[in-house]
């Protein structure tokens, strides 16, 4: 009596390309949190900047320190708004 052997594909034993998008949106939506928390981080510390240079009551210190922050919080925000585009693509 022959024995038959019966070879499985890899396809019906698993479900790849569910699997494959289950796994890109996780790493998406990662990512996306990643980014909301970088910049809030960002956000927040340039906030902690301007507060204390505004305690030091000497001017042109606080204008360095709120110049900094705007320029601190549009590259974290060009930075954010480049990576979400590749996400996206």
């Amino acid at each position: 009596m022959a024995t038959q052997t019966k070879t499985f594909k890899p396809e019906e034993l698993f479900d790849f390309d569910g699997a494959v998008a289950r796994w890109n949106e996780a790493t998406r939506k990662a990512s996306n949190d990643y980014l909301d928390l970088y910049e809030k981080t960002v956000d927040q510390i340039a906030d902690l900047e301007v507060k204390t240079a505004g305690a030091t009551k000497i001017p042109f210190v606080t204008t360095i320190a709120e110049t900094h922050a705007t320029v601190s919080r549009e590259v974290a925000g060009a930075y954010v708004a480049a990576v979400r585009a590749l996400i996206k693509a």
